[in-house]
Order: structure tokens, then sequence, then C-alpha cells
């Protein structure tokens, strides 16, 4: 697993004798691509008033960190005055980014404060030690008074970026107080917006309801931001969705009823060393798993194939990964030790049943053992992963063979040289070694309901 978090607030160093100073709340603000440009660009109006709001907030003892979309449509927006040609996404990130940065620059001018602009990659997401700097330039960056602007770096990245999930990770990341994701509705509506009834408030399992009725998988949009504010509620953060032109929007969420709707936390922030895992880490991939392996994992266990019973995603090993209940519910998030594909392989078998496949895969499923109609007490968990194995195409087939190797490298190596004595005393071997074989261990394993 990679090196754990370090607290920022572990960073400062205080006198002994100093008084204890008022503990000032932070608030992470999103604001998104359609609520930051019009069609000729930026919307100077919207920008200035969320940064003029944001160094209100500081006034009334709060932190406010902006995370701003944009980039990617004010680019476009820019060339579009001067060209028909369309231009790449990354070409028009890294052009609106100059843009937004210099629209914020100018308003903080006149207020005699300044701004800071902070790019978040998907190989920053994935490291927790490079979200540990991400953390301490925030921190540094508030506790000067200066205002941290925060986009996801297209410039860069292949497939975009989630902003909302960005803000959701820094908002989890920092311990925020509050995480606020303004789009172009006024909040969550139960049925459609011209038709539906505004949701003041929203719970944990209606907010996955709605979520699933939202549909949808692409970036931005109202499940992406129920997405976020379920993984925040689990991480102690409370969200508030709600209209980016609603006046005093970002003021008003800090205090009294507050606009659009709430999400509130259902746990306690988690310890800094988790937080990586438990939110801020891009998700690969979900398990759901069975009722037995719910249990074992709230005890402290690790996880086990066995309880597995779906798997989706195309994740690797090391990628952090929800686990689910199999009625959707959050019940955890984890470092996988296998891919998604050796894991389809074995999910919900016995240990001895993952043996099989694994010398099945490794090139020794010659005999009845690994004949998903020889044995007719076979259980139909074992014919599927068997079937599943000889359907693999041989650039796929090898990728896994050398993952078990990478698992059990002296009884692969021999597996695969054929050097045992017979196809049951090598199932036999693995099977003792597959006894031990967690899917998440339990200290890469972050447990999200109480």
């Amino acid at each position: 697993m990679p090196d754990a978090l370090t607290d920022p607030a572990d960073l400062d160093v205080t006198a002994p004798d100093a008084p204890a100073a008022p503990r000032r709340r932070t608030l992470v603000v999103k604001m998104g691509s359609s609520s930051v440009t019009k069609q000729s660009g930026p919307d100077p109006v919207l920008l200035a008033s969320a940064l003029e709001s944001a160094f209100a907030a500081r006034t009334l003892g709060w932190d406010v960190v902006l995370v701003s979309s944009g980039a990617v449509s004010s680019g476009r927006a820019l060339f579009a005055r001067s060209q028909d040609e369309p231009i790449s996404p990354r070409l028009a990130a890294a052009v609106g980014q100059t843009v937004l940065m210099g629209f914020y620059r100018s308003v903080a001018e006149l207020s005699g404060s300044l701004v800071a602009q902070i790019l978040i990659g998907e190989s920053d997401l994935a490291s927790p030690g490079q979200m540990s700097h991400v953390a301490e330039a925030i921190r540094n960056a508030l506790d000067a008074g200066v205002v941290p602007v925060v986009n996801g770096n297209d410039t860069i990245d292949s497939a975009g970026s989630d902003n909302d999930g960005v803000a959701g990770g820094l908002a989890m990341l920092l311990g925020a107080d509050l995480l606020l994701l303004l789009t172009d509705v006024p909040g969550v509506f139960a049925g459609s917006i011209a038709e539906g009834v505004h949701l003041d408030e929203l719970g944990i399992a209606e907010l996955r309801r709605i979520g699933v009725q939202k549909g949808g998988t692409g970036r931005g949009g109202i499940r992406s931001k129920l997405r976020a504010a379920e993984l925040a509620a689990h991480n102690g953060v409370s969200t508030r969705i709600a209209g980016s032109r609603t006046p005093d929007v970002i003021l008003g969420a800090l205090e009294g009823p507050g606009p659009g709707t709430l999400v509130r936390a259902v746990h306690a922030h988690p310890p800094i060393e988790q937080r990586w895992i438990s939110g801020v880490a891009t998700a690969r991939g979900r398990v759901e798993i069975n009722l037995e392996a719910e249990r074992s994992i709230a005890a402290g266990s690790s996880l086990f194939a066995s309880g597995i019973k779906r798997v989706s995603g195309d994740f690797g090993g090391g990628d952090v990964i929800e686990v689910r209940a199999l009625g959707g519910e959050l019940l955890a998030r984890g470092v996988s030790r296998v891919s998604s594909r050796l894991l389809t392989l074995v999910r919900a078998l016995r240990v001895d049943e993952i043996a099989r496949v694994f010398v099945a895969v490794l090139g020794h499923a010659a005999s009845a053992a690994a004949d998903p109609t020889a044995d007719p007490e076979q259980r139909p968990q074992l014919t599927r992963a068997i079937e599943y194995a000889r359907a693999l195409s041989s650039e796929h087939a090898r990728a896994v063979a050398m993952e078990i190797v990478s698992l059990f490298p002296a009884e692969s190596i021999t597996a695969l040289l054929g050097q045992a004595s017979e196809e049951r005393s090598l199932v036999e071997r693995y099977t003792r070694l597959v006894r031990t074989l967690a899917i998440v261990e339990n200290e890469d394993l972050a447990v999200l309901r109480s």
C-alpha cells in the first residue's frame, strides 16, 4: 500500500504557552462549467461574487476553497471568436485556465487580496503522498489569507476531471465542515425539475435511490454530485447541492436553513491515515458482498473472495475499490490485491475451488478436475469460473497467469514448468496457500458503516 497521508495540522508549530485560537471552519465550494461560463466565455459576475463571498466568509470564521470548473468551455469560447476549427479539449483547458485565473486575480486585486491556483491530476488523486502535498499547499494558502482556486488538470488527464469528485476528495482530505456543490438548478428534486418536489434534505438511502433514478454515467450532472455527497457523508462531511445563481448562495450556506438540498454527514471524520482510502482516492471499481462478508469486515476481518457476489469496473491490483451490499449500500472502500479480471474468476468460490481455477489458468487443465462437465457434484460457481477462464483470450490468460505468479511465485513457477508430480498434489498445495489470500487486507480496508 502507498505511504500514508500526513495530516497538514501536524505541520504547524505552536508555542507551548500560546492561547488556543478559535477553530476555523472549512468550506469547499465547487462551481460547475455550466455555472462558471456562458456562451461567450467566463461569467465575470458569478466569478466575482464567488470570490468576494470567499473573502467575506473569512470574517465569519470560515476558510473557503474554490473548486472551479470551466477551463475547457472558457478556452473553447475564446477560440470560437477567432476561428471555426474545433480545438482539442487539452488545448482548450490550457488556454481556459489562464483566462479563468485572470478573472480571479483581477477581482482579488480590487480588495488587495491574493488567489492561488492549484491543479490536481489523476496521478495526484492516486497518490496519498501527492495529496498530502496538495493539502499542505492549501492549508498554507488559507493560513496566509489566500483563497485557493482548484481545478482538475484537464490539460494532461486523458479522460478529463470529475470536479465533483475532486471537490469531495478535497473536502474529505481537509476534514472540511461543509461541501457546497453549485449547479444550474436550485437543488435536488424528486422527479423532474418542472413537476417534481424540491428536497430540502436527503438521507443516505434516499440519495442512493434518487441517484439510480437519475441515471447517466458522464462527468458532472446531478448523479456525479450525489455520488460525491454520499461518500462525503460517510467521511464526516455534510454537503449542500444548490443553485449557483441563488443570491448570496455561499454565505447563505454557512448558517441557518441554507439554500438547496442538504445531505448530512452520518459519521465523524475518519483518522487522517485512512482518508485517502476512505474518500480521497478515485475508486476504479466496486464489489458487492453477501451478508456474511458484511458482518466479517464490520468485525475487523479482511475481505475474501468467497463473500464477493458481483464485480464491476476495470481495476488492477493496488487500485481502490468500493465495497457495497447487494442492495447498493456503501459499506467500505479498500485497496484490492488483485485485478478485476482475476477477481471475476474467483468471486464466490471456496478456497479449494480457487485452487482448481488457478491450476486451470496455469495450464494444468487437461484432467477432469478442470472439466466443467466431468463432475456432477461440481458447484455451478466453479463451472462458471472455469468456463470464464477457458474463454479468456491468450493475451488476457497470460495476464491472469502472471498475476497468479506474482501472488505465489514459487508454486506458480512449478506449475508453469510442469514440475508437479500430479495435478491433485498441485491443487492441494494451492488450497493451503489460498486460505490466507485476502482480496482486501483489513489494514487496507476503511469500513464506512458503523
